[in-house]
């Protein structure tokens, strides 16, 4: 299967490396090509605009930031819709709003392109170990077309629905991840106020009954300082924000959601927004660890 790849970022990057390690031959543009260095390396043809990926592709993979970033990649000048054959596939892997995704599927589809609406969870350390976990909106056709390209990159694939299913579920199952993280930053915080010891709240938070691996994990990286960037913190703003925005929407009164905003908003005000997501704690306390 000839494959695209646009968008090699943090996370677009190990995804278009384990495409590579399984076979798949690529074609990659990212508007800095330095950043594509690594992929490149690996054994990938760079091309020069997203509509010269799309003309030697069969499918293409888009891992960009937002909304407007999937508008200018695939209908602006030099988009890849101007390359894409009738018949072909784009496979939509970045986090989006639902209703980005039910347009851009009516315009692809006046073109006879189909697309698959195919966010995924986890950061860089899944993306490259083909790990992630993708929840798709598509026709069933169109999803079993490419579920071979996805099960390369991601441990599992949920079909929610049509397009702009996949999205719904990212938006909405990342309303918890973020959730969680701020609740944890801020009983990690309270505890230390306090007199105890973090490492100890953590023992207690992996024993009872409410454990979960994002907080061993995130908690391990906030009591070890490590706050290097696995998914960044200004990222996960932007979640919480578009998370409020389709809530709004769907006049879904989503309450918790002005905290865990205010607590994004604080730590990438403070500097911190380039930092992994953990870093939200630095919002509510100083000097982790």
């Amino acid at each position: 299967m000839r494959t695209g790849f646009v968008g090699t970022g943090l996370m677009g990057a190990p995804m278009a490396r384990t495409l590579l390690r399984d076979g798949f031959p690529l074609t990659v543009w990212n508007r800095t090509e330095k950043r594509a260095s690594e992929v490149l390396s690996a054994g990938a043809k760079w091309a020069w605009s997203p509509s010269e990926v799309a003309g030697a592709s069969e499918v293409v993979v888009t891992m960009v930031s937002d909304d407007a970033a999937v508008e200018e990649t695939v209908l602006g000048p030099g988009g890849l819709v101007e390359g894409m054959a009738e018949g072909s596939v784009l496979v939509e892997m970045s986090t989006t709003s639902p209703a980005a995704m039910e347009s851009l599927a009516s315009r692809l589809r006046e073109r006879g392109v189909a697309l698959v609406d195919a966010p995924v969870f986890g950061s860089t350390e899944p993306a490259a170990s083909g790990d992630l976990w993708t929840v798709v909106g598509a026709e069933a056709a169109d999803l079993e077309r490419v579920r071979p390209l996805l099960a390369s990159m991601c441990q599992s694939v949920f079909h929610m629905g049509p397009p702009g299913a996949g999205s719904l579920m990212k938006v909405s199952g990342n309303l918890v991840v973020t959730g969680m993280l701020a609740l944890l930053g801020e009983s990690l915080s309270l505890g230390r106020a306090g007199g105890l010891d973090p490492r100890g709240m953590l023992a207690v938070l992996h024993e009872i009954d409410f454990s979960s691996p994002l907080y061993d994990g995130k908690g391990a990286q906030i009591l070890d300082g490590d706050f290097r960037p696995r998914f960044p913190l200004k990222h996960a703003l932007k979640d919480v924000r578009l998370a409020d925005a389709v809530g709004q929407q769907l006049k879904v009164p989503l309450r918790g959601v002005e905290g865990f905003q205010h607590d994004f908003a604080a730590a990438v005000e403070a500097g911190h927004g380039e930092e992994d997501c953990a870093a939200v704690i630095k919002a509510v306390a100083e000097g982790w660890p």
